[in-house]
């Protein structure tokens, strides 16, 4: 499946792509062929080189889950830098950009995105149970902890309401109810203990928002499906880190128009070490 041409400038509206002057629309083509050349090549069976980071371990931490990333392990955790547009793989300097940071202990993986986000949206009811928050904004948490074979993998989203969408997969979107869902295994629960702090103001079109901040603590013990967990130091798992909105947005490692967001192989490496 490869790239069509409004995925690589997810900025720009369909419609207006569609009645672009010739010379323009031509003006955009280099950085969608780079795009559809690079999935094509993976789709050929060459391995798909994503990135990788080192995920510090910090013994005893206190860690108090406020959203305000003020302790030092939060200083001292893996960061991915700027995430780049999830379909293209390309720069996306905005308005939706994000960045992440990880690290873990004997008993948590933790988790905190940046997101630069000018409208910061909820939505959803308060007390809503695994919500579809990838329909507005959202951070999202992809693992496979056994390799990459797109199986028993995990879901983990975290909007600015702190509401939370998690599930377990067996296999590539599957089990998959439809269209509507449910999607996977949604009686699966991640446990995750979060906070998100909001630069700006949620559900407010009146003002301009600078974005929000997603810090979450998720036990090991949660991922009940990987051969081990927790991992041992020098154990690697694949894992995605997006910011989402209206079912789009920006990654840390692109999927490069590959099926949806789920592709584990278009997954990074995270080596936990100590």
């Amino acid at each position: 499946m490869f790239l069509r041409r409004s995925d690589c400038h997810p900025e720009l509206p369909k419609s207006l792509a569609s009645c672009l002057p010739a010379f323009l629309f031509l003006s955009l083509l280099p950085a969608c062929d780079a795009a559809e050349k690079t999935a094509a090549t993976a789709s050929a069976g060459t391995p798909f080189a994503g990135p990788h980071m080192d995920v510090p371990f910090v013994g005893d931490a206190e860690i108090r889950i406020d959203g305000a990333l003020d302790e030092p392990a939060w200083t001292t955790a893996a960061k991915t830098g700027a995430f780049v547009g999830a379909r293209s793989g390309q720069p996306q300097p905005g308005p939706l950009q994000g960045r992440a940071r990880v690290f873990w202990d004997s008993a948590y993986l933790y988790v905190a995105f940046e997101i630069d986000d000018a409208r910061v949206r909820g939505g959803f009811p308060a007390d809503a149970i695994d919500p579809h928050l990838w329909e507005r904004d959202t951070a999202e948490i992809m693992i496979d902890p056994d390799g990459g074979d797109n199986r028993d993998y995990y879901e983990i989203q975290i909007n600015p309401q702190a509401l939370v969408f998690d599930s377990q997969f067996d296999d590539y979107n599957a089990p998959r109810g439809g269209p509507a869902g449910p999607f996977g295994h949604e009686s699966w629960s991640s446990k995750a203990e979060r906070a998100v702090k909001i630069a700006g103001t949620l559900d407010d079109d009146a003002d301009r928002d600078h974005g929000y901040v997603v810090e979450a603590r998720i036990p090991f013990a949660a991922f009940d499906k990987a051969k081990r967990s927790p991992p041992s130091p020098g154990d690697t798992w694949k894992m995605n880190l997006y910011a989402m909105q209206d079912n789009g947005g920006v990654a840390w490692s692109p999927i490069l128009g590959e099926g949806n967001f789920h592709r584990v192989r278009y997954f990074g490496d995270v080596t936990f070490v100590r």
